[in-house]
């Protein structure tokens, strides 16, 4: 279908691609008449018109509203499915999906807890963990290996590590709101027997994993080297994201102390992040 104008005929689904494309890569929350004048000045629609494509973009679930501060914003919709990286989809429980051979799709019911994955940072981690347990290029053997999820959230970190192949799995958070909900997120997912949630501190573990995720703050990730260190198996894969671009080389200096190297980064929005490995 389209719109016709003065000038030439223009896609609707043109216009919902952009206005998609818009909203996913603002570094700034979006307004619905930021949307508008943007849609507006690009394609020359009537303001009916771009109302319309807007209102259908949020009954067809690829954009939702969200109000803060008596201001009402539009964000991408992670309700799903949504395709996070080549292999992981997010989607909430009970919504179809047509998976490929290959795909891995995870379920996260909404909530309260961080890391639904409208965030880039949570988007970074998925894909880093995609490049440490799916790709060639990692070499990583799962068959036996656990994984440590720090400040797990929703759990969609350690789920979908475990759903990439990992055989069991420890999630920890001091809010007791995540800790539930990443139980049931667990639940969902059917990995009750390969995943535990706990409130213990990073101090008081004591066993060693060979994958430990971590979407904290640089200041938080510094702080924790040693710890980590102590914690990571002799072939560990660390990774991390919640990092500004501006501090990946400031913890990748960190990091090299303990002799983990770089072997993966991507950015987006503003924010990185990597995958570490012993050199």
């Amino acid at each position: 279908m389209q719109f016709e104008t003065k000038n030439n005929p223009v896609a609707i689904e043109s216009v919902r691609e952009r206005a998609l494309d818009i909203v996913a890569n603002s570094t700034a929350r979006i307004a619905p008449i930021d949307l508008e004048k943007r849609l507006s000045a690009e394609y020359r629609l009537k303001k009916r018109q771009i109302k319309s494509i807007i209102r259908n973009l949020v009954a067809d679930g690829e954009l939702v509203y969200t109000y803060e501060f008596g201001r009402t914003f539009l964000e991408r919709s992670f309700a799903g499915p949504v395709r996070i990286s080549e292999h992981i989809v997010l989607l909430s429980p009970g919504r179809r999906f047509s998976a490929n051979p290959d795909d891995v799709a995870v379920k996260i019911k909404p909530g309260a807890s961080f890391g639904a994955g409208n965030h880039p940072s949570t988007r970074l981690a998925i894909r880093g963990i995609e490049f440490a347990l799916l790709s060639n290029q990692s070499g990583h053997n799962k068959s036996n290996a656990g994984v440590l999820d720090i400040g797990t959230g929703s759990g969609v970190l350690l789920i979908t590590a475990v759903l990439c192949g990992m055989k069991s799995g420890l999630g920890i958070d001091i809010d007791a709101c995540a800790r539930v909900e990443a139980a049931e997120n667990v639940k969902i997912n059917d990995l009750t027997d390969r995943i535990a949630i706990s409130g213990q501190s990073v101090e008081h573990i004591r066993q060693r994993f060979s994958v430990i995720l971590a979407n904290l703050r640089y200041p938080s990730l510094k702080k924790m080297l040693f710890q980590l260190n102590e914690m990571a198996s002799a072939d560990c894969f660390l990774i991390f994201s919640g990092i500004r671009d501006s501090e990946v080389d400031d913890l990748l200096k960190v990091y090299k102390q303990i002799h983990f190297e770089k072997i993966w980064t991507e950015s987006e929005l503003g924010w990185s992040g990597v995958v570490l490995r012993r050199a």
